[in-house]
């Protein structure tokens, strides 16, 4: 325990950057929250609908956290080494592969959401109510990818206080929209899940022209000037291609294994549905922190790699190990003690009622291992240029134990749904295991700034 008694700059740097995270990632899932409330209080066929259109939203989500990892990776080592110009050239490079994956995505939303809904669920009004809301939040997916993008990677530099700003003005539009337009309130038609979609797209327009504000007036460390875009360099896009290309594969087969998993829930019946959607937001709620700190983690151990102090960097890394055990466990806690309330909030049916509290107990176990998992991998193992391995992982523990495991327990054996949850989840738990080996092995610190 001598860990903790000593590096005092690594705790100021760990808070410092992890704090402001946290408080981002809790309004956006207070956005959620508001979403899911108040499209719940017009049925579970309405909150089923969105919940199973919002897994395109996921997937996209997902797929750009991947796209920005490798760009973190570079900046957060190159930080370390006070390279500006470069990071630059790797912020140009990781905002027009971010547009053009957007963009497919609003495509599917846009133009085939019936086929999209389809995959997840029989049931023709949840599909109906699904296309409706995928035909008008399709078009917010560009616009929120680059400002996901875009803050995500400041967080690289130690620039995490803009998200707060950014995501607090998204909750006051979006929430304020949601009641006006999905009930009808103030003069304006009652929408339904169409207003709740509007609301959303108005809410990102709004995060974009905050944003925008920042950057152009009061961004001081990298000065990014749309310039940057028509930049060329060879051997970074070498670098960031190796480095990227298993991040975004790691979070296209985490993401899709997600969907798939939704799949297994969406065909198990509308209860279900809404009981998972309603976990879902509770377990964001509880781990605010620590993706904070999985996202803090990466900045810091990057940046002492980058800055070449490697034993310091291992010191950094099991701190943080233990860190992670500490944070699961007061998760866990918390989700025992909260779902009720939660629970309590929506209007469901008393089957929904039943499944949404086995869910949340056996979450609230694996909320432990999902703790290890983010800081961990997600953080310790990325920042030393370790995304083939995490690739690896999250491969065969999502593809080839959880999901054929869920599916044969929910769609053939007809299990429980709380013992078809646990199977779908249970992948947290072997990575766990094998991230730790890892990161006390040590194999995977290594300055990947270092010229060809």
């Amino acid at each position: 325990m001598r860990l903790f008694e000593k590096d005092r700059a690594f705790y100021r740097m760990l808070a410092t950057i992890a704090a402001p995270i946290a408080l981002q990632n809790l309004i956006t899932v207070m956005v959620a929250m508001m979403d899911t409330l108040m499209i719940g209080q017009l049925g579970e066929v309405q909150l089923s609908a969105t919940s199973i259109a919002n897994q395109l939203w996921f997937m996209m989500n997902v797929l750009g956290f991947g796209i920005a990892g490798g760009a973190n990776v570079l900046i957060a080592q190159y930080w370390g080494k006070q390279e500006i110009p470069i990071i630059r050239r790797v912020e140009a490079l990781t905002l027009k592969v971010g547009l053009a994956a957007a963009l497919c995505f609003s495509v599917v939303a846009l133009v085939f959401p019936r086929q999209f809904m389809s995959i997840f669920t029989l049931d023709q009004e949840v599909i109906s109510y699904g296309c409706q809301y995928l035909r008008i939040i399709g078009y917010s997916y560009p616009i929120y990818t680059l400002v996901s993008i875009s803050i995500i990677m400041l967080r690289s530099v130690g620039t995490v206080n803009i998200s707060v700003a950014v995501y607090l003005v998204s909750l006051v539009v979006n929430t304020s929209l949601n009641y006006i337009l999905i009930f009808g309130k103030l003069g304006a038609p009652r929408l339904g899940v169409q207003g709740g979609a509007i609301a959303t797209c108005c809410a990102r327009v709004a995060e974009a022209l905050v944003l925008l504000y920042y950057l152009v007036f009061r961004e001081k460390k990298i000065r990014f000037h749309w310039r940057d875009l028509l930049s060329n360099n060879a051997m970074l896009y070498r670098k960031y291609v190796t480095l990227s290309l298993p991040i975004i594969g790691n979070e296209l087969i985490w993401s899709t294994g997600n969907a798939m998993v939704s799949v297994v829930i969406g065909r198990m019946g509308t209860s279900f549905t809404a009981a998972n959607s309603i976990y879902t937001v509770l377990n964001q709620l509880v781990t605010v922190v620590i993706f904070g700190v999985g996202n803090a983690a990466l900045t810091i151990v990057g940046n002492t790699i980058g800055a070449g102090h490697y034993d310091l960097a291992k010191e950094r890394s099991k701190r943080l190990l233990w860190i992670s055990i500490w944070l699961g466990l007061a998760a866990c806690a918390i989700t025992l003690v909260a779902s009720p309330l939660m629970i309590s909030m929506y209007n469901l049916t008393a089957e929904t009622i039943q499944i949404a509290h086995s869910i949340s107990r056996v979450g609230a176990l694996l909320t432990i291992f999902q703790s290890l998992a983010v800081i961990d991998m997600v953080g310790v193992l990325r920042a030393g240029g370790d995304g083939n391995f995490v690739l690896l992982v999250e491969t065969v523990f999502l593809w080839l134990e959880a999901l054929p495991l869920g599916f044969l327990a929910g769609l053939k054996w007809g299990w429980s749904a709380p013992m078809v949850f646990f199977l779908l989840r249970s992948d947290e738990i072997f990575k766990t295991l094998v991230s730790t080996w890892r990161i006390c092995g040590f194999k995977w610190l290594r300055d990947i700034t270092v010229r060809d």
